[in-house]
Parts: C-alpha cells; structure tokens; sequence
C-alpha cells in the first residue's frame, strides 16, 4: 500500500482520513514497505477507491488479495508445431523482435553459413525461432552458432530441448 505508517492501529485511520469507509476494518498487518487490511466483501469498492491517491510522497496501490494458486486468465499458449521423424528441431535466438519473418530467420542462417535451402518450416516466436531442418544438416546449422548478426548480436543455434 505504501503507507509508512508501520503501526497497525494507526493504519485504518489513515485510510478513513483519506475517504475509506469508518470503522470497517476487521484486521490491519504493516510490513516495511506495504500494509494489509482486512475489510467485509461488501465494503471493498470503498477502500479499492483510493487507488492512486496520495499519502506523503507516494500513490496509493489498493488491490484485493488473490489466494495462493489463483490468477488472472493467461492468453492461450502458443502450440508447437509437431516433430515429424527425420526431421531436427533447432532453436535460434531470433524472432519477431529483429523485425524478421519465417523467410528472414532462414536468409539470417544462410547469410551466416549455414546450407542453403534446407529450412523445412519456422515457428516463430517473439524473441526466438524453432527451425525445423532434416538430420543430415544439423551440422551444417549448429555451425553458425557464435557467429555475428547485424551489428550488436551473436547468432546463437542449437537443438532444441525437450519439456
């Protein structure tokens, strides 16, 4: 909450001084830095309105507490595409953020030295790529590992780990 008030009593006069409803806080804990208050479901639009008020120096940050294991919905994770026998599936630091596409990972490989045409697929991610090659040329690929790309960045190849 960024109350500097470290003691417990003083807390809920804090927030009732600055609108919270009175006398509705059943338990208030302070730690160094932030505080907790226990407050009735229904009075918590009351004390979540003082979010980003001042107190001092500082915003307020009021938020209801998540019980341990519960979040927020993630976006969907991306799948990955599926191995296909024979083929090898390499992972290369780059991706979306070099402003590259499918084909700009591939020409970035070949560029550094690794052989050409022999891409079978991309997966692109945003700061990575897996690149799908057939068994016989992983060599060939593992072998631009180290080497530069564009002006600050190290290409970095290698086989793909599995989860």
């Amino acid at each position: 909450m960024g109350i500097r008030d470290r003691d417990e009593a003083k807390l809920p006069a804090t927030l009732e001084s600055m609108g919270a409803p009175g006398g509705k806080v059943i338990k208030a804990l302070t730690r160094a830095t932030y505080g907790y208050v226990y407050v009735p479901e229904a009075e918590a639009p009351g004390f979540e309105a003082l979010n980003g008020k001042t107190h001092g120096d500082k915003a307020l940050k009021l938020e209801r507490h998540r019980p341990r294991g519960q979040r927020e919905e993630r976006r969907p994770r991306h799948e990955a595409l599926p191995d296909v026998p024979g083929q090898a599936r390499l992972w290369v630091g780059l991706g979306r953020q070099e402003g590259l596409d499918e084909a700009g990972v591939a020409a970035a490989l070949e560029a550094a030295g690794a052989p050409a045409g022999k891409v079978l697929r991309t997966d692109l991610r945003p700061t990575y790529a897996y690149v799908f090659v057939a068994e016989e040329d992983v060599a060939g690929f593992e072998s631009t590992h180290g080497k530069s790309y564009g002006e600050n960045k190290t290409l970095k190849v290698e086989r793909a780990k599995r989860k």
